[in-house]
């Protein structure tokens, strides 16, 4: 391995990149050093922390006041969304608390990207080869084409995606200071490059190329990476010029974007390829080594609208033949017959359409759901927590660290929804190795 590639996450979430970039590291490709974060998500520091830092403690003997008077001095959200009042960051357990304060110090997290300067960055790291930013893609999914007046990530329109623009701030700093990074990585929603968007992500680029950057726009699906989700998002690699011989793709056409300049999937080469019915549990045992109360706090209440949901979306695992869905690929397992692929995993999974439904008759889960008394239950399952954090490239292990932190579903659902396919992410940081050589 030559040099470290010194790396800033900005909107880094649960680290994706990260964990991509461990991958590569410990099949001594490629090194890396995190060199600063910035995630204003209070519960999204808690699980990178977990993930990342094995919840390493720094804070178990500071008094109440000495962790209070540093937290104070971040701007962190509990929902992701809106700033939390700090009486709200107050309330949070001790031990959530300790936990948040070794991330912020820990990570080198810089929290809300609207307060963070070049000349901060630079001062903190001394110095990045590549910046990620992976902004909120809220007002450009189809799901939330309504947020924000329907403006996307227009500069100055005020919305969440519209955080875009804090980057060409921060870009602007840097270079003033003749401290651009080497490489941007920017990942987002495949509506980004849709004629709504596409004007937006055009002026994006030219700013990019008026710095000093040649761009390449990916569309990648994780499921040609060998991942067993079909999760379809754009990645923009900028690297900068006239030092390394990277062809600028920003004047081309959305179409041939789409086409051109792919990295391949190197996923088979680090042992990283995934199987359905590797990450989804279909037979349950007594001695299961994960908690039962996993499957059990996802199955849903046997409403009409979960009616629908059950009929509406892929069953991803069946027992009986006869309920195989139509125009699905499926695969005999041993005690069933399973999908080969997910929908993309979304921030929730009681919504309809969703990534998918599991049947769960006759079995333990179901037997479990009678003792309890659990009789307005439906007769399958949604995909759990931990199913999603594997979907996305993570190790049940991960998530094991994450859950002695977090144990609420609707958290850990966002976090999954929100993150980046790291079987892709490993492809494309061998794909600047390439560049950087």
């Amino acid at each position: 391995m030559n040099k470290k590639l010194k790396v800033f996450e900005t909107f880094a979430g649960i680290g994706a990149q990260h964990k991509a970039l461990e991958i590569l590291k410990k099949n001594n490709t490629l090194d890396y050093e995190i060199v600063g974060t910035s995630e204003w998500d209070a519960w999204a520091n808690i699980s990178y922390h977990a993930i990342h830092n094995n919840n390493k403690n720094i804070a178990k003997e500071l008094s109440d006041e000495k962790i209070d008077n540093f937290l104070k001095k971040f701007t962190l959200s509990l929902d992701s969304k809106s700033p939390a009042k700090f009486s709200s960051i107050k309330k949070l357990s001790r031990q959530n608390k300790e936990i948040l304060y070794s991330s912020l110090v820990l990570n080198n997290n810089l929290s809300d990207i609207t307060k963070v300067t070049g000349k901060q960055l630079f001062d903190t790291t001394k110095g990045i080869d590549l910046l990620t930013y992976s902004f909120p893609c809220q007002d450009l999914s189809t799901a939330g084409s309504f947020h924000g007046g329907n403006q996307g990530m227009k500069k100055g329109s005020g919305t969440r995606s519209g955080l875009l623009w804090e980057i060409e701030r921060i870009l602007k700093e840097l270079k003033k200071i003749e401290q651009l990074p080497k490489f941007l990585l920017l990942e987002n929603v495949r509506n980004m490059l849709s004629n709504a968007h596409i004007k937006d992500y055009e002026e994006w680029l030219k700013f990019l190329n008026s710095i000093g950057y040649n761009t390449q726009t990916y569309v990648l699906n994780s499921n040609d990476f060998g991942s067993p989700q079909k999760r379809t998002r754009v990645f923009g690699l900028s690297v900068l010029k006239p030092d390394y011989n990277f062809e600028d793709t920003f004047k081309e056409t959305k179409e041939v974007i789409e086409k051109n300049n792919q990295p391949k999937s190197v996923s088979e080469i680090f042992s990283i390829t995934k199987k359905l019915d590797e990450i989804i549990t279909t037979k349950y045992t007594k001695d299961l080594s994960l908690n039962l109360d996993e499957f059990i706090n996802s199955v849903p209440n046997n409403t009409y609208s979960r009616k629908k949901i059950f009929e509406d979306n892929p069953h991803l695992f069946v027992k009986n033949k006869e309920e195989l869905t139509k125009n699905i690929n499926y695969q005999k397992i041993k005690d069933g017959y399973m999908t080969l692929t997910t929908r993309t995993i979304t921030t929730k999974q009681d919504r309809n359409p969703n990534a998918g439904v599991i049947d769960i008759s006759n079995t333990i889960i179901e037997k479990e759901l009678i003792k309890r008394g659990l009789n307005n239950k439906s007769r399958y399952r949604f995909l759990t927590p931990r199913e999603c954090f594997m979907l996305m490239g993570f190790e049940s292990e991960d998530f094991n660290r994450v859950i002695k932190e977090i144990c609420r579903k609707d958290i850990l659902l966002r976090q999954a929804g929100n993150s980046i396919a790291v079987n892709v992410l490993v492809s494309i940081f061998m794909h600047i190795k390439e560049q950087n050589k």
